[in-house]
């Protein structure tokens, strides 16, 4: 049998409900004659005879047994029209994101959150991971975009830079435990200053430029940091600083908001270097689709700077 004609099965249909060829000449926009024509030519291509023409038109059994298959056919045609708009349209589909916990904290969950209000049926799945893991997730595949602090080092990933600041150093405060020996007390003005502190710095594992940043910019003062805790989060590595353990140095705006939330962390000074704390988004360069787009230019949106 020749492919099905669509056209023709929602012909039978409105014919079907009307039983009447003048009324589904006039719903379908065509003209009686050829309705007749088109029902006929169906009939023949089905094998079947559809219609009773006299008295008056009335579904045969034949008729009346296909009926809701052709209702069911005609809409299972028009979900995969949805589907397929929905699709090509960005507002469907599943996309994968590998993101620090930082990115979490910035605005990435209520990214997501209005992905999903806007477009029931985009499923947006977040795996939290360091920044290295995320770029590495994204070069094998497992994730569609990454989260962190560094770019993609190679020409199989393209990478934006959503935001970029300065490192700022945060101090136990006056309302903190006991600090560590070699933590000033008084509100250092350099990071010289804290030559002697204990430090808390990222794992090179888990970010190898937060980890090497921190070092040169402690270089850049003239010593080698003496690093004491070592963690996967700024708000783990803000936490020990808070116990009076280490002082830090993080990107300005963590530092500030950890600064405001909890009385036993001071923000000292920003760091002035031409060394700062970015985060980046990145996607692998062969892919390509509406709903990545659509995903990716969200969280622009949300994370990058104005």
């Amino acid at each position: 049998m020749n492919d099905l004609d669509l056209r023709r099965l929602r012909y039978f249909t409105v014919l079907a409900d009307t039983l009447h060829f003048g009324q589904a000449a006039q719903l379908l926009h065509i003209s009686q004659p050829g309705l007749s024509a088109e029902i006929k030519r169906f009939e023949t291509q089905l094998g079947v005879t559809l219609f009773r023409r006299s008295p008056r038109t009335a579904l045969t059994h034949e008729g009346e047994l296909l009926l809701s298959e052709a209702a069911a056919a005609l809409a299972g045609a028009e979900k995969f029209v949805s589907a397929s708009l929905a699709l090509a349209t960005g507002r469907a589909g599943v996309v994968t994101i590998g993101t620090t916990a930082t990115a979490l904290e910035d605005g990435l969950l209520e990214a997501v959150a209005g992905l999903r209000a806007d477009a029931p049926d985009l499923q947006v799945l977040v795996e939290e991971m360091a920044s290295a893991e995320a770029v590495e997730a994204l070069r094998t595949g497992a994730v569609d975009l990454a989260l962190g602090n560094a770019a993609g080092d190679s020409a199989e990933l393209v990478s934006t830079r959503l935001a970029s600041a300065p490192f700022a150093l945060a101090v136990p405060s006056a309302r903190a435990p006991e600090p560590a020996p070699g933590i000033p007390t008084d509100g250092p003005r350099s990071l010289a200053a804290c030559a002697r502190a204990p430090f808390a710095v990222f794992r090179r594992s888990a970010s190898p430029r937060f980890h090497d940043t921190i070092r040169a910019l402690c270089t850049e003062s003239g010593f080698e940091p003496r690093f004491t805790h070592r963690t996967r989060t700024w708000r783990s590595a803000l936490d020990a600083v808070s116990a009076g353990g280490c002082v830090a140095l993080a990107p300005e705006p963590i530092a500030r908001a950890r600064a405001a939330s909890d009385p036993r962390v001071d923000v000292a000074l920003i760091v002035d270097s031409h060394l700062r704390a970015e985060s980046w988004i990145s996607r692998r360069a062969d892919s390509s689709s509406a709903v990545l787009d659509r995903v990716e230019q969200a969280v622009i949106d949300a994370l990058g700077e104005d």
